[in-house]
């Protein structure tokens, strides 16, 4: 890519040159740096397939939990179809505020959280809370006063569950954000319903609710 940069400019300066030139030039440099693109997007793809596998390989082959939607996510269902987008270590905030270390999943559809036992991953628990939540509605907000944290909130049910999550620092907080928002917003492209204004309201009521109770075991 640098060469043909230097040849661009090397070109211009070598003598008149017509604007069919200049636009064939262009076009060539275009095409690529689309190549470099297309390549590092099938690197990265490989990469994340492997990683998913490793992380699918070292998961307890008898750990399941439940959705909360009812539905039974278990090892195998990993790698069902889904692709792994992110993964690293957050913490998990429970109703009496401590925090457990977990290891974060973002996949192309669910976001979820293993936890470490006997040297594998198991599905992490937390006060009967769904550790295994579908992108579907998903809210994500920041937790006010507290630049590491940040709320996963599921929409479209009758009483939104709420999982506070924290990150190591601010930026990776805001990374994790973002990854997660891009996800959902993929999603939506793809026919899946995003939240409704009625949910918003309602959210912003349960919100405060669940963090006045989070607040009063602290």
């Amino acid at each position: 890519l640098q060469y043909f940069t230097l040849s661009k400019h090397a070109c211009l300066m070598d003598g008149p040159k017509t604007e069919k030139d200049f636009e064939d030039l262009t076009q060539a440099l275009q095409l690529v740096k689309d190549i470099i693109a297309s390549v590092d997007s099938k690197v990265n793809e490989h990469e994340k397939k492997k990683r998913l596998k490793e992380i699918y390989t070292r998961t307890d082959s008898k750990s399941i939990t439940r959705m909360k939607n009812g539905q039974m996510f278990a090892r195998e269902d990993l790698l069902r179809g889904r692709r792994l987008l992110h993964d690293g270590p957050l913490q998990l905030k429970n109703a009496a505020g401590r925090l457990k270390d977990v290891h974060a999943l973002l996949l192309s559809d669910v976001f979820l959280f293993l936890q470490e036992k006997d040297q594998k991953y198991v599905f992490a628990s937390l006060d009967q809370r769904a550790t295994v939540i579908s992108l579907q509605k998903l809210i994500v907000r920041e937790v006010a006063h507290e630049e590491r944290g940040l709320f996963l909130i599921t929409a479209g049910i009758a009483i939104p569950e709420m999982v506070e999550v924290h990150a190591s620092s601010r930026e990776e907080r805001n990374t994790w954000m973002q990854l997660i928002q891009d996800a959902i917003e993929k999603d939506d492209d793809e026919g899946i319903p995003s939240e409704t204004e009625e949910d918003r309201k309602l959210l912003e009521t349960k919100t405060k609710e669940m963090r006045g109770e989070q607040l009063s075991f602290c």
